[in-house]
């Protein structure tokens, strides 16, 4: 995918943000309760008085234009990341991303120093991609179609947009900065753009090639059983109970069979809501398939990990203890008919 292509359907808007303003509280009263568009992680460092490093952004409920971009890459640290990677694996990826990235500088005369870009933001970005297709899957299992929950400025979208062909890119959040650096980011890559607080009557089935624009209170509109991966890096443990809960329900009713999620971050970390996220997506039908043995801040920046929804059609993956009981009561000739109606009811949910 060529970046000096331009074929966007919904261009980007100045006034994005009183837009998503207008659609939060359109919604409000339906979709969009206070617990869904909250980030605890800033809510409590407001409360505490912890100021972000100086040039990074100090107030995510606002957005004043592209120039809140240099602020977002402050945010994220010029400092050098660690890395275990060769550097003729990642060197490609790395420029392929800065290529867009200074794209956008450039156009829209932001001033940023890349010096260190390869061995900080670059380099992270191309990390993430690895790990994401670290190993060869099965054709059913090629990532296609993809759901970026909390997805910061939209930097997943960068490598993967110019990578392949046939993605299908949906970009999630809740914060008004980050969604309105998303509209920016998104809608100067070279594909079809279609973002719900512009043009909401283009959010529709069935999702095409291109990137999808949705506010995380409208989750509702995500296909069930449609996704191949959900990508989700440091955004799980920064948020409340109830939303971390809500959104692992989704995204077991929209992945495939056999779909994966993408976890980045400090794991054990678990902020303010004190949820065990390893047993809540056990619980719900996933399996962890991989996660590697290292140390944070010495060889990556968190631990990635891929969860991987059961595939009932693969006989190697084995359901948590609870749907395996489940599954032999419903064929025991011991079972009263209306525990079997009840575990068939299980079951069907399951395999969703």
């Amino acid at each position: 995918m060529k970046l000096d292509q331009k074929c966007s359907i919904d261009s980007y808007c100045k006034d994005i943000y009183r837009k998503f303003i207008d659609a939060l509280e359109r919604d409000k009263e339906k979709y969009a309760p206070e617990w869904i568009t909250s980030w605890n992680l800033i809510d409590k460092q407001f409360k505490k008085n912890m100021p972000n490093p100086e040039g990074a952004p100090q107030d995510f409920s606002e957005y004043n234009g592209p120039e809140d971009l240099i602020k977002w890459f402050i945010f994220q640290g010029n400092e050098d990341k660690p890395n275990s990677y060769p550097d003729e694996l990642l060197s490609p990826l790395i420029d392929m991303i800065r290529s867009y990235d200074e794209k956008i500088f450039k156009q829209y005369n932001l001033s940023y120093n890349f010096e260190n870009y390869s061995k900080s933001k670059g380099l992270y970005d191309a990390q993430d991609y690895m790990f994401q297709n670290l190993y060869p899957v099965p054709e059913r299992y090629r990532i296609k179609r993809i759901l970026d929950f909390g997805a910061g400025h939209g930097r997943q979208a960068n490598i993967w947009m110019q990578k392949h062909e046939d993605i299908t890119y949906v970009g999630m959040d809740a914060i008004p900065l980050s969604y309105c650096l998303q509209h920016f980011y998104y809608n100067h890559m070279s594909c079809s753009f279609y973002d719900y607080v512009i043009s909401p009557e283009k959010i529709t089935h069935p999702f095409g090639k291109g990137i999808y624009h949705i506010p995380t209170w409208r989750a509702d509109l995500l296909p069930d059983s449609f996704f191949d991966m959900v990508i989700c890096v440091h955004v799980l443990q920064e948020l409340n109970s109830k939303l971390v809960n809500h959104m692992i329900k989704v995204f077991k009713r929209i992945l495939k069979p056999g779909g994966a999620i993408y976890i980045q971050d400090a794991e054990h970390w678990r902020s303010r809501h004190q949820l065990n996220i390893e047993k809540i997506l056990l619980k719900s039908g996933f399996v962890l398939e991989f996660k590697p043995h290292i140390k944070i801040g010495e060889d990556f920046h968190g631990i990635p990990r891929i969860w991987r929804k059961i595939d009932p059609a693969n006989s190697t993956i084995e359901p948590p203890w609870h749907l395996r009981l489940a599954y032999k009561l419903l064929h025991s000739k011991l079972c009263p008919e209306i525990i079997r109606r009840t575990l068939k009811t299980i079951k069907h949910r399951h395999a969703k």
